[in-house]
């Protein structure tokens, strides 16, 4: 009973130590082998669990979080580094794919730009050679010693032979230095091919894009082309202060002597200048403000640099410890030293070229028609085109005739050559005190351009006076001015001869046309102070002979001023205003028939509208340059004129026969030579501010303007454009000996002009001129048989008739354009019968 009554008391759940005192250690109860009734084997203490004491349970937490931390940010940074790196290569693929190729030819021989005319027996020359930015001379990579080769690469590219155009090492070093500064300085990560493709391209964009764009293109380099024409191209071009260009031009300015002959100390001291050339090279320095000396300060900088070349040079094996030696010590003797000019006395009488000497006439226009090229091609401005010729690799090809040139440029040196000074001398107060001074005369200017038959220019001047700015102002190629009468065989006569509407003699009445509701146009005397309509009849030889507008204003009406706009452009190719955006145009009456031009037009583009009278009728554009040739040959532009037909040989012919009669009997008389057929046209402007003339010859046409430059009137009204002309040019025209002659046409009609009708004389008609007809309207006179014999003996004419064949009986006053063109001198002076040669 007492022992189950034990056996049933709850156990003590604590360990009693000697001193009767718990230990605090659970103690598990034990039930017996049956445990309870309800659950025989179940210990009631096991749905409790048993607690266990944790040691350091704070830090054991920490550390968990943390390596859960870290495993997350491991993680992450794996996934952004593939979308980076994802990223980074489809980045650099598109710019392999957006890289252009770029070739070694495109600077291989842009060492100078040259410009090429013709000598007397046809050997092409040079007359000039563009030096403005930069100097050089080539010299092949098996000239140039293999000393002087290593110091270059082992200066700038030690591991140039065997990189495939980039050193990885060096770049990624370079990109560490920009951060952690290992060296002292910073080091350049361009190879040698690097730097060759910033030159070629010219693209020193500060940025990875860059980077990689050159990159790309460095291997792309080394695939085409071995090393040692990469090597050679770079030491041709690179810079080595100032003007100077590769290494040949720099040995020569530095040493006096050819690279091939540069020895291990020389090499060295050049091979240290490109790293900053303006800095590093021998000649650097600086004016002191003081003493007004030069203070160089690049020989002791080089000789840093030098030393730095030598010891690379040791390093990658390529000198011996005794040749580093003594190259080290080397006295260098430059050009500058007296100890040099001692030993070279020659190169003190050489006299350096004036780089302020400027262009002629001829280079100025060559350079801007080859600036036009490029700026087409390449989108540039006028200023990127000119730089980019400057920068070398063009061979320009001329038409100019360089004896022709030389004659005008003489002739235009002093406007006295051209006209008297008194007559075109004005005063202007400039300074506005009011008071007369010699230093406010004011002179107009002058231009004159020639070419040949196929628009090949022979001569050009764009000013008088000595030239003394290169680019300067042309007024022959860039002012545009009205051509006064000079446009009527361009555009109504031109026409109405090309339809047939008129022949030699057709008939017009002298009498204006209706514009707007008001009369137009009307006649100018010989010196612009009458005007007058003197509603006489006249033969369409005399009308242009004599300049009247009011003939032309009609053939104008009758073909439509869009029809004789049209012909002037596209067959003649005058550079007409379509539109100007403020209401003016070109396409109408004025224009058209008196030359009144909304800007006007240049002056060569005005002398080659007359190329087709002079060849039958083939059109020609006007152009100096006929070719140029770029890199390794290789032709890039070329000027033939781009001929076309612009108005039948037949129409040629007659216009050319009808020119002639101008200079032979009209307004141009002043033009005739003795031993060439001289074919031309006078123009005025109304208010006088403009004189033109254009002259044909056998051997070429050429023409002149005359004017102020801020286009104000000529006093003297009595100034003969053809007089100019003959002045600048008649002498020299009427020596050449050429054997040239104007195309013949056999299907022309020549004959008599009957003095009634203006056809072509009948065995019944007056004749006392000579006349030209096309074959497709020759008509014959067979009026005259008509009339009684009476009639024609007492010389009385029908009522409304009459006669202005130059036989006398005539005493109308000359007339001359609105435009002003002065009329003939006398229209009461016989005319004479026109050649037929």
């Amino acid at each position: 009973m007492d022992n189950n009554k034990k056996r049933n008391q709850p156990a003590r759940n604590e360990k009693t130590n000697r001193n009767g005192k718990s230990g605090g250690v659970p103690m598990r109860k034990y039930y017996g082998p049956t445990g309870t009734p309800d659950y025989p084997y179940h210990s009631p203490e096991l749905d409790e669990p048993t607690v266990k004491e944790k040691r350091f349970p704070v830090l054991r937490r920490s550390l968990s979080i943390l390596g859960s931390t870290l495993a997350a940010l491991f993680m992450i940074l794996i996934i952004t580094c593939t979308i980076v790196a994802t990223a980074l290569v489809v980045y650099v693929m598109n710019f392999r794919d957006d890289v252009s190729n770029v070739t070694i030819e495109e600077m291989e021989l842009s060492y100078n730009t040259n410009i090429y005319a013709q000598d007397s027996s046809g050997e092409w020359v040079n007359i000039y050679e563009v030096t403005n930015e930069s100097q050089r001379i080539p010299i092949s990579i098996d000239d140039i010693p293999q000393h002087t080769r290593d110091a270059f690469v082992c200066a700038e590219d030690e591991r140039f032979y065997t990189h495939d155009g980039v050193d990885y090492k060096r770049t990624v070093s370079a990109f560490v230095n920009m951060f952690v500064h290992i060296y002292d300085t910073n080091q350049g990560g361009s190879t040698i091919t690097q730097q060759l493709i910033k030159n070629i391209t010219g693209d020193s964009e500060q940025s990875p894009s860059r980077k990689i764009r050159e990159i790309f293109r460095a291997m792309e380099l080394e695939r085409a082309y071995s090393k040692d024409k990469i090597l050679e191209t770079y030491m041709n071009y690179i810079g080595f202060g100032g003007t100077s260009n590769g290494i040949e031009h720099a040995a020569q300015k530095y040493f006096g002597k050819s690279a091939k002959d540069l020895d291990v100390a020389e090499a060295a001291c050049l091979a240290a200048i490109p790293k900053s050339p303006e800095t590093l090279n021998p000649f650097a320095g600086y004016k002191d403000d003081t003493t007004g000396k030069w203070v160089n300060t690049g020989k002791q900088k080089n000789k840093k640099r030098q030393e730095y070349v030598l010891w690379q040079m040791y390093n990658n094996g390529a000198l011996t410890y005794d040749e580093y030696q003594a190259a080290v010590h080397e006295k260098l003797v430059f050009t500058d030293s007296d100890e040099y000019k001692a030993a070279h006395p020659e190169t003190e009488k050489q006299e350096e070229t004036d780089p302020n000497q400027p262009t002629s006439w001829i280079v100025d226009a060559a350079l801007y028609e080859g600036a036009d090229y490029l700026k087409e091609q390449f989108n540039l401005s006028t200023e990127q085109a000119i730089s980019r010729i400057n920068r070398g690799g063009y061979q320009i090809y001329t038409t100019v005739d360089q004896d022709m040139q030389a004659y005008v440029e003489e002739k235009y040196k002093d406007l006295g050559n051209l006209v008297e000074k008194d007559r075109v001398a004005k005063w202007e107060d400039q300074n506005g005190d009011g008071e007369y001074s010699s230093d406010e005369i004011v002179y107009p200017e002058s231009a004159f351009v020639a070419m040949n038959y196929k628009g090949e220019i022979k001569a050009m001047v764009g000013a008088t006076g000595e030239k003394t700015q290169s680019l300067c102002f042309n007024y022959a190629t860039m002012e545009q001015r009205q051509p006064g009468s000079t446009i009527k065989p361009l555009t109504t006569y031109g026409l109405a001869l090309e339809s047939d509407l008129i022949h030699w003699g057709s008939i017009y009445k002298d009498e204006p046309i209706e514009v707007e509701g008001k009369a137009w146009p009307t006649n100018y005397s010989e010196d612009s102070s009458a005007m007058s309509i003197s509603h006489k009849e006249l033969k369409v030889f005399e009308a242009l002979e004599k300049s009247y507008n009011t003939v032309p204003a009609q053939l104008c009406q009758t073909l439509t001023p869009q029809s004789v706009f049209d012909f002037a452009t596209s067959k003649i190719g005058l550079d007409l205003c379509k539109d100007s955006g403020d209401g003016h145009t070109d396409n109408a009456y004025s224009p058209l028939t008196v030359g009144a031009l909304t800007y006007g037009v240049t002056l060569e583009n005005l002398v080659n509208g007359y190329v087709p009278y002079g060849n039958g009728g083939t059109q020609y554009k006007a152009h100096l340059v006929s070719k140029v040739v770029q890199g390794a040959g290789d032709l890039i532009y070329e000027n033939d004129g781009d001929p076309e037909e612009a108005v039948s040989s037949e129409t040629a012919y007659v216009m050319n026969k009808l020119l002639q009669d101008v200079v032979n009997n009209g307004t141009g008389q002043k033009a005739k030579l003795e031993n060439k057929h001289v074919a031309g046209k006078t123009g005025t402007t109304q208010d006088w501010n403009d004189l033109t003339f254009v002259g044909l010859t056998e051997d070429f046409v050429s023409g002149v303007w005359l004017g102020y430059k801020e286009r104000s009137e000529l006093k003297d009204h009595h100034i003969k454009s053809a007089q100019i002309w003959y002045n600048i040019i008649g002498e020299y025209a009427d020596s050449m000996d050429t054997g040239a002659e104007y195309p013949e046409n056999d299907k022309v009609i020549e004959g008599k002009v009957c003095a009634r009708s203006g056809k072509i004389a009948g065995p019944n008609c007056e004749a006392t001129t000579t006349g030209y007809w096309k074959s497709s309207n020759a008509p014959v006179c067979d009026e005259c048989g008509k009339y009684s014999k009476s009639t024609k003996a007492t010389g009385k004419q029908e009522e409304g008739t009459s006669e202005t064949t130059a036989a006398g009986e005539q005493t109308q006053a000359n007339h001359e354009n609105e435009n002003g063109d002065a009329a003939t001198e006398a229209a009461t002076q016989p005319a004479q019968t026109q050649a037929a040669q």
